[in-house]
């Protein structure tokens, strides 16, 4: 089973009601501060891509095959969508590391690339004030809630 197909630099996903395009030139951005070369990086993410999600395909398609049932259509189409978004998620988050060598040495923000570094890949978190000042931690200590903040 074909989900994904890449030509012309384009990435085109049908699986079920789901359809999306990514074009090279669109993620090409989030490479920049990664190679020297971010069109060929975004070319090789898109044929990955394409790739891990038509192995699914094939996958499912030879298991529901071995167990003579139909082809789960609504789960291939649950995975393909959930893939991709995480897909893109980590596109961003990858993009937001610089590599040192693509951006010089001279007045290269280390404190902060180490931070990016550091939360890359972990879900996003609350700060400390925003869990001690909340909405539903205030009203459980009896205060009244912040509005306008």
């Amino acid at each position: 089973m074909k989900i994904a197909a890449l030509e012309n630099n384009i990435l085109a996903i049908v699986a079920g009601t789901f359809a999306a395009t990514i074009a090279a030139e669109d993620i090409e951005p989030q490479f920049h501060a990664l190679t020297h070369f971010p069109d060929r990086r975004a070319r090789s993410e898109l044929a990955d891509l394409a790739e891990r999600l038509n192995q699914f395909g094939a996958y499912v398609v030879e298991l529901w095959n071995k167990a003579c049932e139909p082809i789960p259509e609504a789960e291939i189409e649950a995975f393909a969508r959930r893939h991709v978004d995480l897909t893109r998620r980590y596109w961003a988050a990858e993009g937001r590391c610089m590599n040192w060598f693509i951006t010089g040495p001279a007045r290269f923000p280390v404190a902060r690339n180490e931070k990016r570094h550091e939360d890359f890949g972990r879900p996003p978190r609350r700060s400390e004030g925003a869990r001690r000042n909340g909405p539903q931690v205030r009203q459980a200590e009896g205060l009244p809630a912040r509005h306008g903040r």
